[in-house]
């Protein structure tokens, strides 16, 4: 490692942080043109006169007149002399050798070749002002723009978006022109234009960045913020080349991949309490929004492209396509990388010891690269390397004095003793300095009203019992472009019905089996290479440029997709490869980056219905907290909880010295009616207890109503990443919360609900269950749905109407399931973008059919036939109840999700039914004493004791309950599958339901 050599591109990275703010700034700003509402109605053939790059005039002088200060030092370069010249050199067809050629790059890469369509031959794929639709990465239609417009397109929202510009560039400006060197005016500055509450991210996030289909799935926002980020880092790897002058910088340009994270799995696995995980991940994120300020402000070198809960991953200087060993042509070198990302290390490690990490982070850099899709393979790198805690040498930040007990939370460091510890397992209880920190500094939050609520005691329902919920989405396939293969650009055969003639010639193309037809015009092209080629110039703009098959293969194919190279490679897979890119959509990095925003998403809206659903109780008391005055205020610890029973039920509270009071932090729900007033609590006495373990009187003296935190939401969310969710709701509000989630996927991913599994684990137990053994089951669960296999299953039946397609499939269990797939367009086209499944078959049937290079045949749902086999990633739900903390060990039974809505039809049949809860326990104690001495010790069924089984069980319905009829039937089918049992289990012995609820 040469110290020098760091410290000097450190050095040169901050003196330039002035210029490499500004260019991503003028990456944010390229195509701010976009969020005027002529730009929807000149797409929509609304005629109006639109023109692009007239807003520049109106801004400042500084940067409408002159660019100066934006100049590299010593460089030979000229740059533009104004904003407006700059925007205009990019918007021109030719390569820039500046800067401009850097934006252009980075533009080019953030959005994709599928979007390089010539508009003669792509016309047919535009909306109309009457449907100028905005849709989610996965084909959801989200909103009709002009006709339900955003405040970005209101009228006047354009002029008052370019007052804040203007403002954000001169703040920009004066920021340059000071010689302070602190980093955290420059942090203010950025986060409030682009931060997670941004002005300019809010804006651009709710329109689009282009109008024809299916390319309307991108905003804005996710191409500028791409492409400043992307031009960013190019420009910081000129820097540090100390070239003077470039080339070719459109073609040649590539970047890296910096991923930086921290084990968080290890502070999950060794939390006592809730507070111990809670406080962790809040020190993690903390320590994440650390290294985004170090990245994307303090070296400007990169702006971040993806996170969850143990990496984060940013854009970073490459090394150009044609670079040599002697001459990196003005782009960062291998040897200079490896030297940068240690330097970044060394920081990135004092980061972690502030805030008194037991383990150490990983750094890990990604080769040079065009694409974004091997960022996933470098995030199982670091998570590989995270799985182990001291994975390199680490000293323990403030180990603290030898002695005492070993912190029962880190295991590493040894724990505070307090004086008031009167037993050897209270003192043993005690967490050393570090572990205290991290719980103080979630209630410090709790006590100024920030968030949720942090006490497990009032969420609990009034059975006292809590289930943690846990969601996964398969997002890593789709970041991965794994998934993105069904996805299509274009249909062929639509690009050939619209486009019957080219250059006045027929397209020779036919059109009775287009996808083989054009994988065989290309076959015979390959021989040859024509840049004139009608079909060719016809399906991506950039083809006329080209001048070799070698070049073209590895920008359209190479960059965007696992392919092997050209030369690797016979004609047909050459074909094959080149139809597949040119006509499915890609996983570009723009749309890569609106992958994860999405899952992020649709997580932070299910926590909000969460909230909802939980906070919607008939006590009003459910809700509130309150302020008790003791009648003795000696004694009681400082920000200590006491727990004891009010009645018989539970009932705790936090003592607050600097008040003198204690305040609530339980279901109150249970100790008062809806209509009782909190002064009834007065003058109640009840023995409580706090982590000493002493017994002491508390005398509610008077009872008075907080200031901040007055009333709260009972759900405490646990985490929260693309991949994962996790939240703890009441029990009783579980079934609600399962139900949501399971409606929002279906309307959300319905187009791709066979490569997007949504995947649910419950794990229920007692408030007073160890968090440990809370954790440990649902991190099982999380296992066991991860090693989910595809599946086939079979169509049953298949019907379209209204631009739905409903299908029934028999599924690998036997069971039937429906499933409905949208499959047309809001404007009453057919969706020939989305819906497309997996099959088994590998010849060509329908128009519509096409093939991956790998012989992976896709079909339109809207298609299929019965009998056809489609390859399913089923959504899946395992639950477990934790009335002892072995059956955390327990493998639990996994269900498709679908079947807990049958589960939850079932019970509700059972109450309509079931003449009283004891004629329903007796009827199944008898089944269940006979399903029992039917089975084998395995769980097997003796020989033919299963259809005897059902046999009973349709008896003993009808017999004991008085079932018949369809309800009877219905009844009988979901003892057979389990669901009967399933039901009568969660309702009954979880839930505590009553059948007159």
């Amino acid at each position: 490692m040469s110290v020098p050599a760091q410290e000097m591109m450190i050095t040169k990275l901050r003196e330039s942080r002035s210029l490499l703010l500004a260019c991503e700034a003028i990456g944010w700003l390229h195509m701010a043109e976009k969020a005027h509402p002529d730009f929807l109605r000149h797409h929509g053939g609304a005629g109006v006169n639109y023109e692009p790059k007239e807003w520049h005039k109106t801004l400042m002088p500084a940067w409408s007149d002159q660019l100066a200060w934006l100049r590299l030092p010593k460089s030979k370069v000229s740059l533009p002399g104004s904003l407006a010249e700059f925007l205009e050199k990019y918007d021109a067809g030719q390569s820039q050798s500046s800067l401009v050629g850097f934006l252009q790059a980075a533009h080019a890469m953030a959005s994709g070749i599928e979007k390089n369509l010539p508009g003669s031959t792509s016309a047919y794929l535009g909306q109309d002002i009457t449907h100028m639709w905005l849709a989610s990465p996965f084909g959801h239609p989200v909103r009709n723009l002009l006709a339900d417009p955003p405040p970005i397109l209101a009228p006047g929202a354009f002029e008052s978006l370019l007052e804040r510009v203007g403002k954000l560039l001169d703040d920009l400006h004066k920021l340059a022109q000071t010689a302070d060197t602190d980093a955290h005016p420059w942090w203010q500055w950025r986060e409030a234009a682009i931060g997670p509450d941004g002005w300019l991210r809010e804006a651009f996030l709710s329109t689009l960045a282009e109008t024809r289909l299916p390319n309307n799935d991108v905003t804005l926002w996710d191409q500028s913020y791409v492409a400043a980020a992307l031009f960013k880092s190019a420009v910081a790897g000129a820097l540090l080349s100390q070239r003077n002058e470039w080339t070719n910088l459109k073609q040649q340009t590539r970047w890296r991949v910096l991923t930086i994270g921290l084990g968080s799995r290890h502070y999950e696995a060794r939390a006592v309490k809730i507070g111990d995980w809670a406080g962790a991940r809040r020190d993690i994120d903390g320590f994440f929004d650390q290294v985004r300020r170090l990245i994307e402000v303090d070296l400007a070198i990169g702006s971040l492209i993806y996170r969850d809960d143990e990496a984060l991953a940013f854009t970073f200087p490459g090394l150009r396509s044609d670079a040599t060993s002697q001459d990196s042509h003005g782009s960062l070198d291998d040897a200079s990388a490896k030297i940068l990302s240690e330097a970044i290390e060394k920081q990135v490690d004092e980061y972690a010891k502030c805030n008194k990490f037991e383990t150490p982070p990983v750094i890990v850099l990604s080769d040079s690269t065009r694409s974004f899709i091997g960022m996933v393979e470098q995030l199982r790198k670091a998570r590989e390397i995270l799985a182990i805690p001291l994975h390199r040498t680490w000293e323990v930040p403030e180990p603290g004095p030898a002695g005492g007990h070993v912190c029962p939370v880190c295991q590493v460091r040894f724990n505070r003793p307090h004086t008031n510890d009167r037993t050897d397992n209270a003192r043993k209880q005690r967490v050393c300095g570090a572990c205290a920190d991290r719980r103080t500094g979630r209630l410090d939050a709790w006590l100024n009203g920030d968030g949720d609520t942090i006490w497990i005691s009032e969420v609990a329902d009034g059975n006292d019992r809590v289930a943690l919920l846990s969601f996964n989405l398969d997002i890593e396939a789709w970041i991965g472009g794994d998934h993105v293969d069904s996805l299509r650009a274009q249909s062929i055969g639509e690009w050939r019905r619209f486009n019957a003639t080219l250059d006045n010639l027929d397209n020779p193309i036919d059109l009775a089996k287009p996808f083989a037809s054009l994988v065989e015009y290309v076959r015979a092209k390959l021989s040859n290479f024509d840049k004139n080629d009608t079909v060719l110039r016809s399906l991506q703009e950039g083809y006329r440029y080209e001048s070799a098959w070698s070049s073209y293969f590895s920008k359209i194919v190479e960059d965007r997709s696992e392919a092997p190279e050209c030369g690797q490679l016979d004609d047909d897979t050459r074909a094959l490869w080149i139809v597949h890119q040119l006509f499915r959509k890609l996983p570009s990095p723009g749309r890569i980056y609106r992958f994860w925003r999405s899952a992020e998403a649709f997580f932070d809206e299910l926590l909000l219905r969460f909230r909802e659903i939980a906070a919607a109780h008939p006590n009003r008391w459910r809700t509130r907290r309150l302020l008790v005055e003791p009648g003795n205020a000696d004694g009681w610890e400082d920000r200590e909880t006491y727990a004891g029973r009010l009645g018989n039920d539970p009932f705790e509270v936090l003592y607050r010295g600097d008040l003198g009071r204690f305040v609530t932090i339980c279901n109150l729900a249970r100790c008062l009616d809806a209509d009782a007033p909190a002064p009834s609590l007065q003058g109640r006495s009840l023995e409580v207890k706090g982590d000493d373990g002493q017994t002491r009187t508390l005398t509610i003296q008077r009872v008075h109503d907080p200031d901040k935190i007055a009333a709260y939401a009972p759900v405490i969310p646990l985490e929260r990443s693309p991949q994962r969710f996790r939240v703890l709701v009441p029990l009783e509000c579980a079934p609600a919360c399962i139900e949501t989630a399971l409606e929002k996927w279906q309307e959300e991913f319905g187009r791709i609900w066979d490569r997007m599994p949504l995947r649910a684990g419950i794990v229920a137990f007692p408030r007073m269950t160890t968090f440990p053994a809370v954790i440990e089951s649902t991190r099982n669960l999380e296992a066991d749905l991860a090693e989910t296999e595809p599946e086939v299953w079979r169509v049953h039946d298949r019907r379209t109407k209204y631009g739905v397609t409903a299908l029934t499939f028999v599924r690998s269990d036997r069971a039937y399931e429906a499933v409905l797939v949208p499959t047309g367009l809001p404007d009453g086209r057919d969706d020939v973008f989305y819906p497309y499944v997996r099959v088994e078959d590998r010849e060509l049937r329908d128009v519509r059919d096409f093939q991956h290079p790998s012989g992976t045949l896709y079909r339109h749902a809207a298609a299929l036939h019965r009998g056809d086999g489609v390859v399913v990633h089923p959504s899946r739900v395992t639950a477990v109840f934790l009335d002892a903390t072995g059956r955390r060990f327990e493998k639990a039974k996994s269900w498709y999700l679908s079947d807990f809505g049958r589960m939850r039809d079932t019970w509700a049949l059972l109450e309509r039914v079931t003449p009283s809860l004891g004629a329903l326990r007796g009827a199944w104690a008898e089944l269940k004493e006979r399903q029992i001495a039917w089975r084998n010790a395995d769980g097997g069924w003796v020989d033919g004791g299963d259809k005897e089984w059902i046999a009973l069980a349709h008896a003993v319905l009808r017999n004991r309950l008085g079932v018949s009829g369809a309800a009877l039937e219905h009844l009988t089918e979901a003892a057979r599958d389990g669901i009967l049992e399933w039901a009568i289990e969660w309702h009954l012995g979880w839930l505590k339901q009553e059948m007159e609820d």
